[in-house]
C-alpha cells in the first residue's frame, strides 16, 4: 500500500472534479462522495468512495472526510486534503510536499493571504454573507471564554497535509469536528484554536508570499454561484449582511 494519499470531497455529483495535470506514482487519489454516488468507483484518476455517514447539510457532509482522514483512509501515513476547486499543474507541487515532510512537521496548510486573526476572519465572513451572525458570535464568545488571543495566526484550509500517525493530529481532528458542530460551520474559525489546544504547530504549506491563487504549481478555479431570487431578494440579503456585520463588530469591540 502507498504511504501517501491526496483526497477531496465532492457532494452532489462529481462533474466539477478536476483531474491533476501532473501526477506522482507515490500517491493514491481519492474523492469522497455522498452515498449512492460512487457509481463504477472511479472518475478519471480519482478513486470514488462513499462518505459513510448521513448528514443532511451538504456543507457539513463534505467536511466529514476533511476532518476524518485517519478513520476514512487507514494505512496511509500522510494525507493531503485538497479542495475540489484546486488542480495540480506542476511537479513543483510534489516537491514542495517532500520538503514539508522532510522538515519533520506534523501538519501544514497555506497561510491566509489577508488576515492573521480568527476574530477578524469571523467579521470578514459575516460581512461577505458567508456566515450568519449567530454561529459567528457563538464562536467569538467561545474563543474569548478560552482566552484565545487575537492575531494568533490564520490558515486557508484549502490544502491540509497531515501526519496521520500523530496522536496529536488525531486529537486535533476530533476536536475540530466537534467545534464545527457546536460553533461556526466555517472551519477556518476553529482550526487554529484546536491546533493550539492540541499542541500541533501548523507549518506554512506554500512558499513565502504565495497563495493558492497565485502559486505556479496550482490552478484555482473560481465558482460562479449566482444567488437565488431577484432584486428584492438581493436587497434583503444586503440588509441582513449589513446588520450582521454591525452587530458582530459591536460584539468584538466589547471585548
Amino acid at each position: 500500500m502507498k504511504e501517501r494519499v491526496i483526497y477531496t470531497s465532492i457532494v452532489g455529483g462529481f462533474d466539477a472534479l478536476m483531474q491533476p495535470e501532473v501526477t506522482d506514482p507515490r500517491y493514491d487519489y481519492v474523492c469522497f462522495v455522498r452515498k449512492g454516488e460512487a457509481g463504477a468507483g472511479r472518475a478519471g484518476l480519482w478513486q470514488l468512495r462513499e462518505i459513510p455517514v448521513d448528514i443532511p447539510d451538504p456543507r457539513r457532509l463534505s467536511r466529514y472526510p476533511k476532518m476524518h482522514p485517519s478513520e476514512l483512509l487507514p494505512g496511509y501515513r500522510w494525507s493531503l486534503w485538497m479542495d475540489g476547486n484546486l488542480q495540480i499543474v506542476s511537479e513543483l507541487f510534489y516537491r514542495r510536499v517532500d520538503e514539508i515532510i522532510e522538515s519533520g512537521v506534523e501538519m501544514a496548510a497555506p497561510v491566509h493571504p489577508k488576515r492573521d486573526c480568527i476574530y477578524d476572519e469571523a467579521l470578514a465572513v459575516v460581512s461577505a454573507g458567508k456566515e450568519e451572525y449567530a454561529p459567528a458570535a457563538r464562536t467569538i464568545k467561545f474563543l474569548r471564554s478560552k482566552g484565545y488571543p487575537r492575531h494568533a495566526g490564520l490558515c486557508e484550509n484549502a490544502l491540509l497535509l497531515r501526519d496521520c500517525g500523530s496522536e496529536a493530529v488525531r486529537r486535533l481532528d476530533a476536536m475540530w469536528w466537534e467545534c464545527l458542530g457546536s460553533l461556526s460551520g466555517r472551519d477556518q474559525l476553529s482550526l487554529m484554536y484546536c491546533a493550539r489546544e492540541c499542541g500541533v504547530r501548523i507549518a506554512p504549506f506554500l512558499p513565502e508570499g504565495r497563495s493558492i491563487r497565485d502559486w505556479d504549481a496550482l490552478a484555482y478555479v473560481y465558482h460562479d454561484r449566482k444567488p437565488a431570487g431577484g432584486w428584492l431578494a438581493g436587497k434583503w440579503r444586503g440588509l441582513r449582511k449589513a446588520l450582521a456585520k454591525k452587530r458582530l463588530a459591536a460584539l468584538l469591540a466589547s471585548f
